[in-house]
C-alpha cells in the first residue's frame, strides 16, 4: 500500500472517530440545571443553576444559613457532603436539604447522685427511707406508711424541662415513681407519676386535696417499661400553663393548669400493695424549655 493511501485511510478514520464523538457528546446541546433549597430559607447553593454545555462538569457547594446545617442532596444526584460534582449529560434537578441546629439548652440544675453530700434530704423512719447507693438515690416506702417517701432539691424553677431515670429495685410493682414540680409546700404542688406495672397520671394538690388532671383514674401505657430492674426515663415539662409527661421518648399526657407558676422539685415513692416498694432515681437534669 502506498504512503498516500495509508495517509488517506488514517485521515478517514480520524474523521469518522471525531464525527462519532461529536454525535455522542453533542457539544452544541445545552442542558438545564435546576436547584432547590429545602427549606427555602435554610441556605444557598453556588452556582445557582442555569444552562450548561453537554457533558460539562459542574461543582456545586451548599452553604447553610444561620441556625441550619447541610444534611443531604436529593434529586438527580445524592450525597451527604456539602460539595458535589455532576456531569450535565441531561437536564438535572438537585435539591440541597438542610436541617435546623438544635438549640443548646441552658442547664439549670443537675445531679447524678454520686455525691452523698448533695442537696437531697436523706433519712430513715417507720414510713420509709431515702439513701444514696451506688450512684442512685434510693427511696423506700412501706405500704403501711401514712405518707409517701419524698425528698426535695430546695431549688426554685418557673418554666423548665426535667428528665430523670428511675427503676424499681425491690418490693411491689403496684407503686408510684413520682416527680413533684412547682412545689409550694407539702400540700400544694403538681405530681407526675408512673408505676412499675405500666400506669401513669398527672395531678394537682391544693391544701392536701388531690385532683387528677388526666382523667378520673390512672391510665395504662405500653411505653412504660415494666418490672424490676428496668429503667424508665421520665420527661416532664412545665411551661406556662402547659404540663406534659413523657416516658422513654413518648408523650403520655399534656394538660393545662394555672394554679402554680413556680416552685421546688421533688422525688417520691409510694407503695400501694405488698410490703414495700424500693425505687431508685438517677441523672436528674433540669433545663430551660
Amino acid at each position: 500500500m502506498s504512503k498516500n493511501k495509508r495517509l488517506a485511510i488514517i485521515v478517514t478514520c480520524t474523521v469518522v472517530v471525531i464525527a462519532a464523538l461529536l454525535l455522542y457528546l453533542k457539544p452544541w446541546e445545552r442542558y438545564t440545571l435546576s436547584i432547590g433549597i429545602n427549606p427555602p430559607e435554610a441556605g444557598s447553593v453556588s452556582p445557582e443553576g442555569g444552562e450548561y454545555k453537554s457533558y460539562q462538569r459542574i461543582t456545586l457547594t451548599a452553604s447553610p444559613a444561620s441556625g441550619y446545617t447541610f444534611d443531604h442532596w436529593s434529586g438527580s444526584a445524592s450525597g451527604t457532603t456539602s460539595t458535589i460534582t455532576i456531569t450535565m449529560d441531561s437536564d438535572k434537578s438537585l435539591t440541597a436539604n438542610f436541617v435546623t441546629i438544635p438549640p443548646v439548652l441552658e442547664v439549670l440544675f443537675l445531679d447524678d447522685f454520686s455525691d452523698e453530700a448533695g442537696v437531697w434530704d436523706t433519712y430513715s423512719n417507720e414510713d420509709g427511707s431515702v439513701v444514696y447507693e451506688n450512684g442512685w438515690l434510693h427511696l423506700v416506702n412501706y405500704t403501711s406508711a401514712a405518707v409517701v417517701t419524698d425528698t426535695y432539691a430546695y431549688q426554685y424553677f418557673t418554666d423548665f424541662v426535667l428528665e430523670v431515670e428511675t427503676k424499681l429495685v425491690g418490693g411491689t410493682d403496684d407503686n408510684w415513681h413520682q416527680v413533684f414540680c412547682r412545689n409550694q409546700d407539702d400540700d400544694n404542688y403538681y405530681e407526675f407519676s408512673i408505676s412499675a406495672d405500666g400506669y401513669y397520671y398527672v395531678s394537682r394538690y391544693i391544701g392536701g386535696e388531690e385532683v387528677l388532671l388526666t382523667g378520673a383514674e390512672a391510665t395504662h401505657s405500653s411505653y412504660i417499661h415494666q418490672g424490676q430492674g428496668v429503667t424508665n426515663l421520665i420527661h416532664v415539662e412545665c411551661i406556662g400553663s402547659i404540663l406534659s409527661l413523657s416516658v422513654n421518648g413518648h408523650v403520655l399526657a399534656t394538660v393545662t393548669d394555672t394554679t402554680f407558676t413556680g416552685g421546688d422539685i421533688g422525688l417520691a415513692a409510694s407503695a400501694l400493695s405488698g410490703t414495700f416498694t424500693e425505687i431508685a432515681f438517677d441523672n436528674i437534669v433540669v433545663s430551660e424549655p
